[in-house]
């Protein structure tokens, strides 16, 4: 499991190998649309800056990023969630098939409203974010059929992410199910989670809160090392991971192995405007390497810190 000295050359023969990894990924899809423009005045009509658009741009979000993250790394991947019938979903599809993902197990779910996340951002700042969405669960039919796809494709795939938004695609009693299923075939469950489901991913490989996630769980405020180190094995130990990683902003992550093993790695600094999809990226990269076979410790090294020339 423990590997060192991350080199160039070594990081370029795992990207090799990411292209013979088949990774499913189940969570809640969004599309993400973009409004980019300039501020040269403020409103007359409320204390408010005018921004005047000069472009637009739509992408893939939650779930859907991740499938994209991955097939970016060159694993081939399966998305597998729901979106509704209307136009946020039939561009959310027609995004998927063009970023060359499997969407069979896409369910496009007639009266669902496909979750819409819209940012304004002018001079690289975020003025404003509309959200347009549901968090009710999909049909008991297509909860079963994914449960059904799941369990099915479990010995041919190399791993599986959980991709957790709240939305409804995630449940727990389905959740569990999948769990099982894919672990009693030796294959990873890797969850990016939701505050307040936490339980729900009991027997899972890994899962990646953040600082404010992971404090969530046991109402602690994670404010020195010695929390973060109570926290992260405790937690590992209750829900009976393998193993627990808890992204931690600017002061990098940390690892929580069995017998009480600890990593901790710290970021480059880097100037950024926008955080959107940074676990994803995180959870991307470490399916990436658990189902290809990378040591779990260069796995999630890879995203953070250049290697050595």
């Amino acid at each position: 499991m423990f590997s060192n000295g991350l080199t160039r050359d070594r990081v370029a023969g795992y990207l090799e190998r990411f292209a013979s990894a088949r990774v499913a990924v189940l969570g809640d899809v969004m599309l993400d649309r973009y409004f980019w423009g300039r501020v040269d005045r403020i409103s007359p009509e409320a204390p408010v800056p005018v921004v005047r658009v000069t472009g637009r741009s739509s992408r893939l979000g939650g779930a859907a990023n991740v499938a994209a993250n991955l097939h970016s790394l060159g694993a081939r991947v399966t998305l597998v969630s729901v979106a509704g019938d209307d136009a946020a979903g039939i561009e959310l599809e027609r995004l998927v098939k063009e970023h060359g993902i499997d969407d069979a197990a896409l369910v496009i779910e007639p009266g669902r409203h496909t979750t819409e996340k819209v940012r304004i951002i002018a001079q690289h700042q975020q003025v404003v974010r509309a959200d347009f969405e549901t968090a009710a669960a999909p049909g008991a039919g297509t909860r079963e059929r994914i449960t059904g796809e799941l369990l099915d494709i479990a010995g041919r795939f190399d791993a599986l992410v959980v991709s957790d938004y709240g939305k409804g695609v995630v449940e727990e009693e389905s959740l569990q199910r999948i769990i099982r299923g894919w672990r009693s075939k030796q294959k990873p469950v890797l969850v990016d989670p939701h505050i307040g489901h936490f339980r729900w991913y009991r027997g899972a490989t890994i899962i990646t809160p953040n600082t404010k996630e992971a404090s969530s769980f046991y109402g602690v405020d994670l404010d020195s090392q010695e929390k973060f180190t109570s926290v992260g094995f405790r937690m590992r130990e209750e829900l009976e991971l393998d193993s627990l990683l808890i992204t931690r902003g600017e002061e990098g992550m940390s690892l929580y192995l069995e017998d009480r093993k600890q990593i901790d790695i710290p970021t480059v600094a880097t100037e950024v405007y926008d955080v959107t999809g940074a676990g994803d990226t995180v959870i991307s990269v470490l399916a990436a390497g658990f189902a290809s076979g990378v040591p779990l410790v260069d796995a999630w090294l890879s995203p953070t810190r250049r290697p050595a020339k």
